[in-house]
C-alpha cells in the first residue's frame, strides 16, 4: 500500500492540469534545442531510445548536438534502441499484489478511466486498468523487470566504458 499512495497523491493535479488544457511540456521543445545549442557542453552522450515511445526525439536531439551545439566537433554519442516506452525509466519493479489490491486499483482504475473521458489521458487510464488485473499483474512485472534490467544494463556498461573526462577548453 505504502508504494501505491505516492501514485494515487499524484493523480489529482494531473487530472486538475488536463481540465484546465495543459497538453505542452514545459519549456517547449524549440526552446530546449535553443538552450542545447547555446548552452550544452557534454561531449559524451548516451542517448537511448525505446521501440514504443511515440514522442521521441532521439534523431533530432542527435542532429543538434552533432551539427548545431557548441560541443560537436568533440562529440561522442552512442546511441542505443532498447524494448519500452518513454515511461520506461520511471517505472519500479512491481511487487506481488494481493488479489484485493489488485482489484481495489482496477475499480480505482475504472473511475479514472471514467473522469478522463475525452481527454489525452483517456488511454492511459484504460491502460492502466488493463494492466492491473490479477493475471496480467505477473506478466507485466516480469515483462517491466526484463526492460529495467536491460536499461541498467546499458547504460552501467556504456559508464563503464569512459575513457575520462573530455571537458570543454575555455
Amino acid at each position: 500500500m505504502k508504494q501505491v499512495l505516492p501514485l494515487v497523491e499524484q493523480l489529482p493535479p494531473l487530472y486538475m492540469d488536463l481540465v484546465n488544457g495543459r497538453e505542452n511540456f514545459v519549456p517547449k521543445p524549440e526552446e530546449t534545442r535553443r538552450l542545447i545549442k547555446s548552452y550544452y557542453g557534454i561531449s559524451r552522450n548516451l542517448l537511448v531510445r525505446f521501440k514504443d515511445d511515440t514522442i521521441d526525439e532521439t534523431s533530432i536531439l542527435a542532429q543538434v548536438l552533432s551539427s548545431d551545439s557548441a560541443i560537436s566537433s568533440m562529440l561522442d554519442m552512442s546511441t542505443r534502441l532498447l524494448p519500452g516506452d518513454h515511461a520506461l525509466p520511471l517505472q519500479q519493479a512491481l511487487p506481488d499484489v494481493p488479489p484485493a489490491m489488485a482489484d481495489a486499483v482496477n475499480r480505482g482504475s475504472e473511475m479514472l478511466a471514467n473522469l478522463t473521458v475525452g481527454t489525452p489521458w483517456e488511454s492511459v487510464a484504460k491502460e492502466v486498468g488493463n494492466s492491473l488485473g490479477v493475471d496480467s499483474t505477473k506478466i507485466l512485472r516480469a515483462e517491466v523487470a526484463k526492460d529495467l534490467d536491460l536499461l541498467v544494463d546499458v547504460v552501467a556498461s556504456w559508464m563503464a566504458s569512459n575513457t575520462g573526462p573530455r571537458l570543454l577548453k575555455p
